[in-house]
């Protein structure tokens, strides 16, 4: 009897199987078939990571440093307007050496070494006389001049007192004027803008020095003529005639600060 049941129950497993396979699973969820024959793409189960914008912040970086050297450009403008307008408002004190040969001129010893050591000293050529010019109509008008030249320096010196003492200068006075043993034969008379004027004069190269100078106003300039033992070309190294030539730039530069104060003193008042 126990066989006959089994014989009986034993189709029934397939058929079984058959209807557990035909229904779906709850979980489960359909996927539609593709339509027209296309295959359809899988979506991705996460997002992949997004790259960072490289080039926004390159272009934002670029940007601000674009900006920060337009700064800094506009900047340097004033910076050397600045640096001009202090140079500027300095004393103008100037030293013109000669024609630099054996015989004319020290070279650039004396007198170059006398503006290293003077406050605001500047150290130029005789040939650079137009540029020395162009240096005093920079310096303003309360600011004293000082010339101090040697040799064709000293000719050039007298030449640009004369130029400043026109209408074209607004005659413009140069406070103090130094000639060492010049050479020259038309600068002897000194012009009425300068104020006090000291010629060393050597005495023993007739040929390279062309005597005292004369003052074409007397009430107005003052002229101090010295004869010297040194050659011409030893004049501007002596330690001596380098005493009084500082001692006159620090009483003239004293003297115009002195007075500048005064002014301002008054003008507050």
């Amino acid at each position: 009897m126990d066989s006959v049941q089994q014989s009986s129950s034993a189709p029934k497993a397939p058929e079984n199987l058959k209807a557990f396979s035909k229904k779906p699973l709850k979980s489960s969820k359909k996927i539609p078939p593709p339509q027209n024959g296309e295959a359809k793409e899988a979506k991705p189960l996460k997002k992949p990571l997004e790259q960072p914008p490289l080039k926004v912040e390159i272009s934002q970086t670029a940007k601000v440093i674009n900006k920060r050297e337009k700064q800094i450009q506009g900047m340097e403008p004033i910076k050397k307007l600045e640096e001009s307008l202090l140079l500027k408002n300095k004393p103008g004190v100037f030293f013109l050496s000669g024609f630099d040969i054996q015989g004319l001129s020290s070279g650039d010893g004396g007198v170059g070494g006398m503006a290293e050591n003077v406050p605001h000293g500047r150290h130029f050529s005789w040939e650079d006389e137009d540029s020395v010019l162009e240096e005093i109509t920079r310096t303003p008008i309360q600011q004293p001049i000082i010339l101090v030249g040697h040799s064709l320096g000293g000719d050039a010196a007298v030449s640009l007192a004369n130029r400043l003492n026109s209408m074209e200068h607004g005659f413009r006075n140069v406070d103090l004027l130094v000639t060492l043993d010049s050479v020259g034969f038309d600068n002897d008379l000194i012009p009425p803008n300068v104020k006090r004027n000291l010629n060393f004069i050597a005495d023993e190269d007739v040929f390279f020095n062309d005597g005292p100078n004369i003052a074409r106003d007397e009430d107005r300039t003052k002229v101090f003529n010295e004869i010297r033992s040194e050659k011409h070309t030893g004049i501007d190294d002596s330690k001596e005639v380098q005493k009084k030539i500082f001692s006159a730039i620090s009483g003239t530069l004293s003297e115009n600060r002195n007075f500048n104060e005064l002014v301002s003193k008054f003008s507050r008042s």
